[in-house]
């Protein structure tokens, strides 16, 4: 406060009435300051004692935390990993009961372990159709051609054994010529 304000308040005061005012009004401005100081130095006190506080805290909760995410993480693992070996035992099964490869089986049973029949189907109708050409192979291999050549397609010129020994045969004087042995063919 200044003596100039003072005058404004009270304007019939004496300079020695606005001295002690002046006087009396800063040493409250100081001892207010040093009230206000003190609390201050012990609000920042206890604000640093409350974040103390709050990082025990919190120190204790991210452990706690950071086992239960551990063990979470640890459960999902072993949900994943039944989860691969049931798949692993549904395509074994699947390799057994339909005699099909692994790879077959992989696009058989998806990952998320559901069976794809349409892919199934078409896997049993290829081994069919090889299956069935197999056996036709298998039975054209085992018969004579219709020329009389063996079944390997060897020996088309070479003629049975009764033809050899028909046509050896002779009553008389053996034909020299291929129209001598026709002669009788119409």
């Amino acid at each position: 406060m200044t003596r100039e304000q003072i005058l404004k308040f009270f304007p019939d005061a004496t300079d020695d009435q606005i001295t002690n005012i002046l006087n009396q009004s800063n040493s409250e401005m100081a001892r207010e300051k040093a009230k206000a100081t003190q609390y201050k130095e012990k609000a920042d006190k206890a604000d640093q004692l409350q974040a103390k506080i709050d990082e025990l805290e919190a120190g204790n909760m991210t452990e706690l935390e950071k086992a239960n995410k551990a063990v979470e993480a640890a459960n999902n693992r072993i949900a994943e990993l039944e989860k691969e070996n049931a798949i692993r035992g549904q395509r074994e099964a699947a390799m057994s009961n339909f005699n099909i490869s692994a790879d077959q089986a992989k696009t058989v049973i998806k990952d998320d372990g559901t069976m794809d029949y349409a892919e199934l189907g078409k896997i049993i109708s290829a081994k069919e159709a090889a299956s069935a050409q197999a056996k036709e192979q298998e039975i054209a291999n085992g018969q004579a051609n219709p020329n009389g050549a063996g079944a390997d397609g060897k020996d088309k010129d070479e003629k049975p054994d009764d033809v050899k020994n028909a046509e050896s045969i002779s009553f008389g004087n053996t034909a020299t010529d291929a129209k001598a042995q026709n002669y009788y063919v119409l």
